[in-house]
């Protein structure tokens, strides 16, 4: 079962990258599999490197980045900016919010209908507001 499961997220992945027209590299089909298996999740390219390289894959950080870019700038990723030094791919692309837990740096999604934002200003001439997000930082008590 597992290996067939590996095959259909294999496969998924070829089919995001030939659509997205990406050349599907052994490393690029390695890192959407690992991006898009375990469903919405929050992760650093530094996480998914790791991942990788546990997994017995080599592939360089530097591909990782781009990979998360590429996809990012395709729509199948969002990124959030957490704090200056914290930066994660969603792989949840919907409208919505985060805690940010500081005790261990990880992301928490809150439903876009559990913030309510008013009084939202007028940005600069020839710009729009492209969207809105709160990250909320918590730490323990």
């Amino acid at each position: 079962m597992i290996k067939s499961h590996t095959k259909i997220i294999e496969i998924d992945a070829l089919n995001i990258l030939k659509e997205a027209k990406l050349r599907p590299t052994r490393q690029r089909v390695s890192l959407v599999s690992n991006i898009f298996k375990y469903g919405n999740r929050h992760l650093s390219a530094e996480s998914l490197h790791r991942e990788i390289l546990n997994s017995g894959e080599q592939v360089s950080l530097a591909t990782v980045y781009n990979t998360l870019h590429q996809l990012t700038n395709l729509n199948l990723l969002r990124q959030v900016k957490a704090n200056s030094s914290q930066n994660y791919f969603d792989t949840n692309t919907t409208a919505h919010h985060h805690f940010f837990d500081e005790s261990n740096n990880s992301l928490i999604d809150i439903s876009k209908d559990k913030i309510k934002i008013y009084g939202i200003p007028i940005p600069p001439d020839n710009k729009k507001v492209s969207e809105v997000e709160v990250i909320i930082s918590i730490k323990n008590k």
